[in-house]
C-alpha cells in the first residue's frame, strides 16, 4: 500500500470548473475518485496552513499564524517560520515510527530539512546556498535529475517582470515533476508527497490579466491566457507521475487554500492613527515601512501588521515594554477596534485568537482581520492619506487567498466506500492520509475518506 501526494499551493476550486475542458487528468481523477472544496486554516495562507494540513493541529496549537510570527513581547521584527517551529509530528513523523519511509519535496515547513525515514528536499523558503536535503547526500541525485540547480521558488514574483515570471515558474514546475517521476519509479517509499509553488505565484501575478471581475482587469492582455496554461502544464506532469504509479498506490490533489481577485487594501495602521491608537514620532513619507523607531510607544495603544490578512497588537503594560493599556482594559479595546474596523466601506471579519482556536501557543495576534471577505488585503505601511489603495504595497499583486482550497482523493479502493458531500477540513487531510496504512488514529482528525478493498 502506498499513497501519493500532490500539493498544489492557492487552488481554489472555481479555477479546475473554469478549465475544466483543458484539465483531462484532473477531470478524470474528480469523475473516478472523490472531489470537495476544502476550507483551510485561520488565517487562509501557505504557512500555516500546510503545517497544519500534515499535523492535524491549528495555528494556534502550533503557534505559527504567518509567514513571519513574534519572538518576544518587544518590538522588534518578526521571525520567519520554519521546520523548527513544527514541534508536533507530522505525518511522515508517524509513518516513519511505524517503519515506513517517505520521499517529500518541496513541502513548506521542511527547512531546515528535517530527519525522516527516507529523504525531503525542503521548501520555497531555503535560503540560496543552504543545505536543502536530507540526507545531505541527496542532494547530489537532486541535482543529476533536474540537470542543474534545483528551483525553490520564482524570485521577485511581485514584480512588472510578467514574461521572466511565467517562464522560472514553468521552469521551476518542470524540474520540481522531473524529480517526483524520478522518486515515483525508485519505488523506495511508501509515502511520496510533492508539493509546488508555482501555482501561488501565477495567480499572484497573473489574476488579473484573465479575470474580467478583477477592479484591475487589463483587456486584451497578452498575458491573459498565463493562468489557464499553466494549469495545462501541471495537468499534463501530474499524468506524467500517474503513470509511474503502480495500481497499489491512492493518490491525493489538495490545496492549502484558494485564490480570488485582490479588490484592493487598507492601511490599517493609518487607520490606527486616524483612530489615536498609533502615535509616530514624526510625519513620514506615504508607503513608509512602519518600523519600531518611528513609533512613539508611550503614547501608542494598538499598531497593526500587515499581509493577506490584518493582525493588530495591543501595547498592554506589564507585557511590551513599553506597555499603556491596562491589562484589565484590553478586551474593551479590542472591542472598539473591532466595531470600528466593521465601519471600514469594505467590511471586515475579526477573529479573537482564544475563541478560534483549540489551545494558543505564544505569541498570538490580539485581533485577526479578514478585510473585504479576504479580497481587500492589510497594508502596514504608514503615511498615506488614503486609508484605502487598490495596489499592494509591496509589489504588484493580481490576488488575495480565499478560503477554499481543493481536496481530491483517487486510486484503488477509493470510492467503494461512503460517498462524501459538503466541504472537508484541513484538519482532517492529516489523519486520512494515515489511514491507508492503518494509523488514522495517530494525528487528530477524522478521515475524510474511506479507502477500502486494497488487497
Amino acid at each position: 500500500m502506498r499513497v501519493v501526494v500532490i500539493g498544489l499551493d492557492s487552488e481554489p476550486p472555481v479555477l479546475w470548473e473554469r478549465f475544466d475542458a483543458v484539465l483531462p487528468t484532473i477531470g478524470r481523477m474528480r469523475r473516478e475518485g472523490i472531489f470537495l472544496p476544502l476550507a483551510s486554516t485561520d488565517p487562509p495562507i501557505t504557512v500555516p496552513a500546510w503545517m497544519s494540513m500534515l499535523s492535524g493541529r491549528d495555528p494556534g496549537e502550533l503557534g505559527v499564524y504567518g509567514f513571519r510570527n513574534r519572538a518576544s513581547y518587544g518590538y522588534g521584527a518578526l521571525v520567519t517560520a520554519d521546520a523548527t517551529h513544527v514541534r508536533v509530528p507530522r505525518v511522515w513523523d508517524v509513518l516513519g515510527a511505524h517503519g515506513l519511509k517517505s520521499a517529500v519535496v518541496g513541502v513548506p515547513g521542511t527547512y531546515p530539512p528535517p530527519p525522516v525515514a527516507g529523504v525531503v528536499v525542503s521548501d520555497f523558503l531555503t535560503p540560496p546556498g543552504a543545505p536543502y536535503t536530507s540526507p545531505p547526500e541527496f542532494r547530489e541525485t537532486v541535482e543529476r535529475v533536474v540537470g542543474g540547480p534545483y528551483r525553490f521558488d520564482v524570485e521577485g514574483f511581485r514584480s512588472h517582470d510578467l514574461p521572466r515570471i511565467r517562464d522560472e515558474a514553468l521552469a521551476m514546475t518542470e524540474r520540481r515533476f522531473d524529480l517526483a517521476c524520478h522518486l515515483a519509479e525508485g519505488g523506495e517509499w511508501d509515502f511520496l508527497m510533492v508539493h509546488e509553488i508555482g501555482l501561488d505565484r501565477v495567480h499572484h501575478a497573473f489574476w488579473n490579466h484573465f479575470d474580467p471581475r478583477s477592479p484591475r482587469h487589463v483587456p486584451d492582455s497578452p498575458f491573459a491566457s498565463v493562468v489557464e496554461r499553466y494549469h495545462r502544464y501541471l495537468d499534463a506532469r501530474i499524468a506524467d507521475l500517474l503513470a509511474r504509479l503502480t495500481d497499489e498506490c491512492v493518490v491525493f490533489v489538495v490545496s492549502d487554500h484558494g485564490s480570488r481577485a485582490m479588490e484592493g487594501g487598507v492601511y490599517l495602521n493609518d487607520w490606527l492613527r486616524e483612530e489615536g491608537l498609533l502615535t509616530l514620532r514624526h510625519e513620514v513619507e506615504p508607503g513608509t515601512p512602519l518600523r519600531p523607531e518611528l513609533v512613539d510607544w508611550s503614547r501608542t495603544r494598538a499598531w497593526a501588521e500587515g499581509g493577506y490578512y490584518g493582525r493588530v497588537f495591543l501595547n498592554v503594560a506589564g507585557r511590551e515594554p513599553e506597555g499603556t493599556v491596562a491589562p484589565a482594559d484590553a478586551r474593551a479595546l479590542a472591542e472598539r477596534i473591532a466595531r470600528g474596523l466593521g465601519e471600514l466601506r469594505c467590511g471586515a471579519e475579526v477573529l479573537v485568537p482564544e475563541e478560534t482556536y483549540r489551545a494558543v501557543r505564544p505569541i498570538a495576534p490580539d485581533l485577526m482581520v479578514y478585510l473585504g471577505g479576504l479580497g481587500w488585503r492589510a497594508l502596514g505601511s504608514v503615511g498615506h492619506d488614503d486609508l484605502y489603495a487598490l495596489e499592494n504595497d509591496t509589489g504588484p499583486d493580481g490576488a488575495n487567498h480565499d478560503r477554499l482550497g481543493v481536496f481530491l482523493a483517487w486510486g484503488k479502493g477509493v470510492g467503494l466506500g461512503a460517498r462524501c458531500s459538503g466541504t472537508a477540513s484541513i484538519l482532517d487531510v492529516a489523519s486520512t492520509l494515515l489511514e491507508p496504512f492503518g494509523l488514522a488514529d495517530k494525528l487528530p482528525g477524522e478521515p475524510i475518506v474511506e479507502v477500502t478493498d486494497l488487497a
